[in-house]
């Protein structure tokens, strides 16, 4: 292990324990190890089951995990060559933009977000339905408010999303970038007048009488989705691993989304065992609201490759996180074809 990397893994990893998991590779393949960088969410849940089952190794690949904190351990990671596959969320939108990375498949919707007032709040005065969905709000309850939450985040573009559409940008209020978790606490001991929250806080809020006044899909229009990516020169010099692992992954993937009892008990393992401590009734709502991007999904009519990456790429153009330049280098990333490879279809890509 070279310094950097051990650098790189002091600073972001949370547990090293799968790393010892690797898959033995095969002597007649002659593959080196396959590097994946990976957080405790459900994306990282059928990478883990691959490896348990022996899926991997059944393919002659030499796999080993690296655990990070979140997504932006990944992407350094990724920058320094440490690892050479992110198995990760919207953070992944750097690496794209950077134009060193190729996505290679979403994985995960990654929903269960919103906007939440306490039940009292004038904000609930106003209402408005968007696709089955209570948005409340109006420019005049909501101008001047504080809004605990963390930058850079899902949950700011919602955020922004649930401003806009009352005419309103976050100039209009006071955002204040709090640690997360450490905002769900300031929040409920009486701090602030609205939070943007994620998953598990969103349901720990609603279990306690908040509301949400502003959900993501439809304050958005964007479906949020996780995804697979890897070095563009990982790509070019080991198609084959990267098919390969693609393959035991959605092997893995449509395995766990068929069996909501396997899905509990092997993501509840996974998260526990490397540091995201949920409880059972976490959990179950989690895989209510997420749901793994099957091959029936990737199939029907509406898919498309990549969708989210492009709204989300703006958003962070827009707050300043990434060069305009650098934007065409998003759409640029997505190649399907190695997914389209390891699975036997055709999938429709955004443009």
């Amino acid at each position: 292990m070279t310094k950097k990397l051990l650098a790189i893994l002091l600073c972001f990893v949370m547990v090293f324990s799968l790393a010892a998991c690797g898959g033995g590779g095969s002597e007649e393949e002659g593959y080196d190890v396959l590097k994946i960088g990976m957080m405790p969410f459900g994306i990282g849940v059928p990478a883990y089951y691959a490896m348990e089952q022996g899926y991997f190794d059944e393919l002659g690949l030499n796999v080993e995990f690296f655990m990070f904190a979140n997504g932006a351990g990944i992407n350094e990671a990724l920058a320094a060559q440490e690892v050479d596959l992110g198995v990760s969320g919207l953070a992944m939108i750097f690496s794209l933009a950077s134009g060193t990375c190729t996505m290679l498949a979403d994985g995960q919707v990654s929903s269960a977000m919103g906007v939440y007032v306490r039940p009292d709040s004038p904000i609930l005065a106003n209402s408005q339905e968007v696709d089955g969905q209570t948005i409340y709000g109006s420019a005049d309850t909501i101008k001047g408010i504080t809004v605990l939450g963390q930058t850079g985040t899902s949950s700011q573009y919602n955020l922004d999303g649930w401003l806009g559409m009352f005419g309103l940008t976050e100039a209009d209020i006071n955002f204040v970038n709090v640690g997360l978790g450490t905002d769900l606490t300031a929040f409920v001991s009486g701090e602030g007048d609205a939070i943007a929250a994620s998953r598990p806080y969103t349901f720990q809020l609603e279990e306690q009488g908040y509301v949400n006044a502003g959900n993501f899909e439809q304050t958005t229009d964007t479906v949020l989705t996780d995804v697979i990516v890897a070095r563009n020169e990982v790509v070019a010099e080991r198609r084959d691993e990267c098919v390969l692992f693609l393959k035991a992954y959605e092997k893995a993937l449509e395995e766990i989304a068929a069996d909501e009892d396997l899905r509990y008990e092997v993501s509840m393992k996974y998260f526990n065992d490397n540091g995201r401590q949920y409880s059972e009734n976490d959990m179950r709502n989690e895989m209510k609201v997420n749901d793994y991007i099957t091959l029936e999904r990737m199939t029907a009519e509406g898919y498309e490759f990549g969708n989210c990456m492009i709204g989300i790429g703006d958003f962070y153009s827009a707050c300043g996180q990434i060069e305009e330049a650098n934007l065409p280098n998003i759409a640029a990333s997505f190649d399907p074809t190695m997914l389209e490879e390891a699975l036997g279809i055709d999938v429709e890509v955004a443009k």
